[in-house]
């Protein structure tokens, strides 16, 4: 999978605790449904209280009227009136049932008459009954039957002279009322919580398409400023503070490109500055100092002839002067050739690095090769002086630190860039290098960078280290 798929893969994976535009919606939104599963409970509370409240005043008062005319036709005997006159209540709200019965709880007279002469126990007012056997006084209370139908029951007791306690059961049915209050509030909080959800969601659209995406982009273009990918920011659009913050590090992003740019630029002059000082000692060295000493020895050489000739004694003497100054002519050589390497000038870049690896060889005894498959054209002076300081560098370190029995320095173009490889076959990096590596590592590290390329470094297949530099668009 590509880096950058990886990326993005990290960046939307979930983790614990949710980012703020997911745990914020989330949050309001469980506590917008506890709130709407109490608002539920609270108005179903109150709508069968309600209801309840309704039923028993509208108990109290029939039952009021209804023991009044129950005793007048008690009192005349007259059962078939007490009968009609209770089946004219049957179509009364919520009344389901309306019952004189007698001490022994047989019914006398109800509002169907299907119940009359059956117990009280038999009918729906058997709860009714029980509760009045129990007491002696009038009765309103609620009670649920067995199928879970809600009934509110009032017992009014009667008093006849003479006679027995009787009493008026009725019984109210609450069972649509309570269906209908549970269905209210069940679609009041369905309703509710479908707003909370849709303003959840809305909240949410804001904090990921609004800011957290915004964000995103904002962070992962400084990131890759920060990587070196890029040189720049690129605005987020909007009007808000994220807007305003893109543009603030864009501002800085400028800034410091620019003064990368001028830093830059202030190396490459010192370093060409330095550059030119080196072939200038280094001409005057090999031009001046190195002519001089060559007369010196052609005129020793003369006066050792003349002496060999004449006075044989002093002979041997201008003959050890003669080879003290023939070393001291390579040496001065040697240095002018590393401070300014002549084929470097006048032959090119691949000339000068065969004889870095020739000059290797004789003078450390480690085989030093160089390879070049085809011939480099149109490498510019900078380019090549910053390339052959490069490969003595690594030539260098692989002599000092490696305890290599082989280097190789390769020169060569490789799609579409121009790729010099320093291979040997010492011991390796170590596991942990120094933060920051050596003075001579990032001196090639910014030569590198000077000329736009890369440089690698690693194990080559067959052990030891590889310094790799790759330049683009070669001049």
């Amino acid at each position: 999978m590509p880096r950058e798929a990886w990326e993005n893969k990290a960046t939307t994976a979930v983790t614990f605790p949710p980012p703020l535009r997911f745990l914020i919606p989330a949050l309001l939104l469980l506590l917008g449904l506890v709130a709407a599963w109490l608002d539920y409970e609270l108005d179903l509370a109150n709508d069968l209280e309600r209801n309840f409240n309704d039923v028993t005043t509208q108990a109290e008062a029939t039952g009021t009227r209804l023991t009044q005319l129950v005793r007048q036709h008690l009192i005349q005997g007259d059962l078939k009136v007490l009968s009609d006159s209770l089946s004219d209540w049957k179509h009364e709200p919520w009344l389901r049932m309306a019952a004189v019965v007698d001490a022994n709880g047989l019914v006398l007279a109800s509002s169907s008459t299907h119940w009359e002469g059956l117990s009280a126990e038999e009918t729906p007012a058997a709860t009714a009954w029980k509760r009045a056997r129990q007491n002696t006084g009038k009765i309103m209370e609620s009670a649920a039957l067995d199928k879970g139908d809600f009934i509110v029951l009032a017992a009014f007791p009667i008093e006849i002279p003479s006679k027995s306690r009787q009493w008026l059961l009725l019984v109210y049915d609450r069972a649509n009322a309570v269906l209908n209050a549970h269905q209210d509030a069940r679609q009041r909080m369905a309703w509710s919580a479908s707003v909370i959800a849709f303003m959840c969601l809305g909240l949410w659209a804001i904090l990921h398409f609004g800011v957290a995406t915004r964000l995103e982009r904002l962070a992962r273009s400084v990131r890759e400023f920060g990587e070196g990918r890029t040189i720049s920011i690129d605005p987020v659009k909007g009007g808000d503070e994220v807007h305003e913050l893109s543009q603030a590090f864009r501002k800085m992003t400028q800034r410091l490109a620019d003064r990368e740019r001028e830093r830059t630029e202030l190396e490459r002059a010192v370093i060409d500055s330095a550059e030119n000082e080196r072939r200038r000692i280094g001409h005057e060295l090999h031009d001046g100092i190195g002519q001089q000493l060559t007369a010196v020895l052609m005129a020793i050489n003369g006066l050792h002839d003349e002496l060999q000739a004449k006075a044989p004694a002093f002979a041997e003497h201008a003959q050890h002067a003669s080879q003290s100054l023939r070393e001291a002519l390579a040496e001065v050589r040697g240095l002018s050739h590393g401070l300014a390497p002549v084929p470097l000038w006048e032959q090119g870049l691949e000339h000068a690095l065969q004889a870095l690896a020739d000059v290797t060889t004789r003078s450390s005894g480690v085989r030093c090769v160089f390879e070049c498959p085809a011939h480099i054209m149109d490498i510019s002076e900078s380019t090549a002086c910053n390339l052959y300081r490069i490969a003595q560098e690594a030539v260098n370190n692989a002599l000092k630190h490696a305890d290599s029995g082989e280097i190789r320095i390769g020169l060569e173009c490789r799609d579409g860039f121009l790729v010099l490889e320093i291979d040997d076959d010492g011991c390796g990096l170590p596991e942990t290098p120094p933060e920051g590596g050596g003075i001579g590592f990032r001196i090639m590290q910014h030569r590198t960078e000077m000329m736009g390329g890369r440089m690698e470094h690693g194990a080559p297949p067959a052990g030891g280290t590889r310094i790799a530099v790759h330049i683009p668009n070669i001049p």
